[in-house]
C-alpha cells in the first residue's frame, strides 16, 4: 500500500507535545511478570496506544491516530512514504509477537497477542485495537498498578532502557517519598529484559544493564539509577538496582519534576 501525504493528516494531528505529557497506565503484571521481545520502537508504540485508555473506560475502544501522529509522538522521523511504510510495517509485526504473562495466584501462564486488530488507510490514517486478553491489566485498575509519562519512555533509544525503566517505575510504591529500589537475581532481570540467553553475566553487564543506566540517568530528569552487586563466591547472585534521585524532601523541588498524582483521581486535570 502506497501512503498519500495529505494536508488533512497534518492538519488532524498537530497536538503531538500535548500528548507525550498522557500517562501510560498498566497493571504491575505487565511490568514484572510478562515476557515479550517488543522491539525499542514497538514498545513505544504499545505506550502510545495505552496512553490513550482513560480510568472510567469500560472496554478496549479503536484507537484512531495516523501515521504522522505516530512518529511525530514517539520523537521518530517524520513526513515520508519511506516512514509511513516502515511504522506499518511494525505494526504488522506487532499483530504476530506473542507476550507470556505468570498469573502467580492461579499458578499459570496467559499467551495471547498485544494486538488484535489493525486498520491502515491510504491517506495514513490508523485505527488499532489491543486484545481482549489484556483487559485485566489495562482497564478499571484500582490498585496494584505503575504510571508513568509517555515522555519518558518515548526518548529512550533502547528496549533494555524502556523495560528497565517501568521496573524502576514499579518499585516506586511510595510516590516519592522513599528511595525506590528493588532485588533480583541477574538471570531473571536478564529475562525481562529480554537479553540474549548466550549472554553470560558479564556480557549482560557490559552491553545491556550498564549502558540502560547510563541511558536512563542521562535523559530521565527525576531518576539517579545506582546498581549494587552481591556476590556469593565470584558469582554475582542478586542484585539491587534503586533510585537515588528520591526522597526529594532534601532538596529542591523543580518545575522539571515529573509530578506524582493518582491516576485515578487527577487525569481530568492534566
Amino acid at each position: 500500500m502506497k501512503f498519500g501525504l495529505f494536508k488533512t493528516d497534518r492538519e488532524l494531528n498537530d497536538n503531538y507535545i500535548d500528548q507525550r505529557k498522557y500517562f501510560v497506565v498498566e497493571h504491575n503484571d505487565l511490568i514484572t511478570k510478562a515476557k515479550h521481545d517488543l522491539t525499542a520502537k514497538e514498545l513505544k508504540v504499545m505506550d502510545y496506544v495505552i496512553s490513550k485508555i482513560k480510568p472510567d473506560d469500560v472496554e478496549l475502544y479503536k484507537i484512531s491516530t495516523s501515521m504522522y501522529e505516530l512518529n511525530k509522538v514517539l520523537n521518530l522521523n517524520l513526513r515520508s512514504g519511506k516512514n509511513y511504510s516502515n511504522m506499518a510495517n511494525t505494526l504488522k509485526n506487532m499483530m504476530k509477537k506473542v507476550v507470556e504473562i505468570y498469573k502467580e495466584k492461579e499458578n499459570k501462564v496467559i499467551l495471547t497477542h498485544w494486538l488484535q486488530e489493525i486498520e491502515i488507510l491510504p491517506d495514513g490514517q490508523v485505527e488499532i485495537l489491543l486484545s481482549d486478553k489484556l483487559i485485566p491489566y489495562l482497564l478499571q485498575l484500582k490498585g496494584d498498578y505503575t504510571q508513568y509519562l509517555l515522555a519518558d519512555t518515548v526518548q529512550l533509544d533502547s528496549k533494555y532502557s524502556i523495560m528497565l525503566y517501568k521496573l524502576i517505575r514499579e518499585a516506586d510504591k511510595s510516590k516519592g517519598e522513599k528511595t525506590p529500589y528493588f532485588h533480583i537475581s541477574p538471570d531473571e532481570l536478564a529475562k525481562l529484559l529480554g537479553s540474549p540467553k548466550s549472554y553470560t553475566f558479564g556480557q549482560f553487564n557490559q552491553n545491556v544493564l550498564l549502558p540502560a543506566i547510563d541511558e536512563i540517568n542521562l535523559k530521565i530528569v527525576d531518576m539517579d539509577v545506582i546498581v549494587n552487586q552481591f556476590k556469593r563466591g565470584r558469582k554475582v547472585v542478586e542484585l539491587e538496582i534503586y533510585n537515588n534521585f528520591y526522597p526529594i524532601e532534601t532538596r529542591e523541588v523543580t518545575e522539571d519534576d515529573v509530578p506524582m498524582v493518582n491516576w485515578l483521581e487527577d487525569y481530568t486535570k492534566l
